[in-house]
């Protein structure tokens, strides 16, 4: 019956790991991509393109975390559907296209962004189908809930 409850603290503790992730990238990013440039002998722009990429990206990644750990606290707590977790899907959702808007249009300048830019799209695709699903399964409780109001009257 709580297994669920395993499987929710192990996707918790993804989720700080990709938070400390995207505290190491914005930190690391510069030091790495200008490495990444002279081990490799790539073109000189390509720091430039990545980092004025990936920063504008960072808080839409981070709001996107924040808001599934809030989520999975949520559901830790017993509130599975509830208009909170909602909103939370909606604002993850939302932050996945922000970051696959910025990719693609990054996607001229270096190829690679544009596989990006489908991973973050799937990504939002999961979460708003996911988001609109719990949106249909508490307007169906909630009249249910209605009903047995009614009838009970």
């Amino acid at each position: 019956m709580n297994d669920y409850r395993r499987a929710v603290r192990t996707a918790l503790y993804l989720v700080y790991a990709f938070g400390v992730l995207l505290i190491i990238a914005a930190v690391g990013l510069p030091f790495g991509v200008t490495w990444y440039v002279e081990a490799k002998g790539r073109d000189q722009t390509l720091p430039a393109t990545i980092m004025l990429t990936s920063y504008p990206c960072m808080p839409f990644v981070g709001i996107a975390i924040l808001s599934v750990k809030k989520l999975l606290n949520n559901v830790l707590s017993g509130l599975i559907l509830g208009d909170k977790n909602i909103s939370l899907l909606r604002a993850a959702a939302l932050s996945c296209f922000a970051v696959t808007a910025i990719t693609v249009a990054a996607g001229r300048l270096y190829k690679p962004f544009f596989i990006v830019a489908l991973c973050a799209a799937a990504c939002g695709v999961t979460l708003y189908s996911v988001k609109s699903i719990f949106g249909v399964m508490l307007s169906e409780q909630r009249e249910k809930e209605a009903r047995d109001i009614e009838e009970n009257l």
